[in-house]
């Protein structure tokens, strides 16, 4: 009702548009009536690369690397660089993944307005059941539940809230789960073999907004982020966003960058200026 009436308004010079890769869509067409220039932040299905090397040893840093795999469940998923696909080194797969189930199922889910409350409602019904829908997607794929999947019930005034349990799905990056945007708490994994297949399945999506790479090894935390194609990738972290840093996406995942000073560009006409301090003509006629 807001969106189309002011990307079209003549009154409008410039259109930023933070949303869904399809309503984007249709804002650059609102936009193109007259000619407005456009930057997009739209959706992700953000790769977090796990490599063997995590669990060289058992000490915080490990413990580091299990909550950056949870961190799926951040803001109850409705964040548009959601670290939604978890891909492990096939030789630690099942080591780190107890670790990181262990640590998903540990996840307060309750009142938001508790401060021990790690994990509150979905934002809408629609939202709601849009996740369940993804739900039964996975399942008709032959997605394995690893923890997870399905509406939470709460007692009390939250009986009717919209709550999800925190989910992650076993399966391969080819399945629509791993393709398209829940945007809930779910993340869907699997494993690969080695740095190349890694980045081929990292980079096997229309989005490319964020990802995330865990590595000890300082040649895989250089080189790897360097062939993920995405606006930003966390190393041996996640979910920091620094107001100096730039911040957008490659592919479906939009275009324009905003947060850096660079952003004020996008907002601004370059104007040339030619003034001529000479009085005497060219000499051409």
């Amino acid at each position: 009702e807001a969106g189309k009436p002011l990307a079209s308004s003549s009154k409008v010079d410039k259109v930023a548009f933070t949303g869904e890769t399809t309503t984007g869509q249709l804002i650059m067409q609102y936009a193109s009536k007259n000619l407005n220039p456009v930057t997009m932040e739209l959706g992700g299905k953000s790769p977090n690369v796990f490599f063997n090397s995590v669990m060289d040893a058992d000490d915080e840093y490990l413990d580091k690397a299990i909550e950056g795999a949870v961190l799926f469940a951040f803001n109850q998923g409705e964040v548009c660089t959601c670290p939604s696909r978890i891909l492990v080194q096939e030789d630690i797969y099942d080591a780190f993944m107890e670790r990181v189930i262990e640590r998903t199922n540990a996840i307060i889910q309750d009142n938001p307005y508790d401060v021990n409350t790690m994990v509150g409602a979905q934002a809408s019904n629609d939202q709601y059941e849009k996740i369940q829908s993804y739900f039964k997607i996975g399942k008709e794929e032959g997605a394995k539940v690893l923890t997870g999947g399905a509406a939470k019930k709460l007692d009390g005034d939250l009986a009717n809230g919209f709550y999800i349990q925190p989910t992650i799905l076993e399966g391969h990056n080819k399945m629509r789960v791993f393709q398209e945007e829940i945007f809930g708490p779910v993340a869907c994994v699997t494993t690969f073999k080695d740095e190349a297949e890694a980045i081929e399945i990292a980079n096997d999506t229309l989005y490319g907004l964020g990802a995330g790479v865990w590595t000890r090894d300082a040649h895989q935390l250089y080189q790897i982020p360097r062939a993920i194609k995405a606006g930003r990738v966390w190393v041996n972290c996640y979910h920091a966003y620094p107001a100096h840093a730039p911040f957008g996406g490659y592919k479906k995942s939009g275009f324009g960058r905003e947060n850096h000073v660079m952003m004020l560009n996008y907002y601004r006409q370059t104007k040339n200026m030619l003034i001529s301090y000479d009085k005497n003509k060219l000499g051409f006629f």
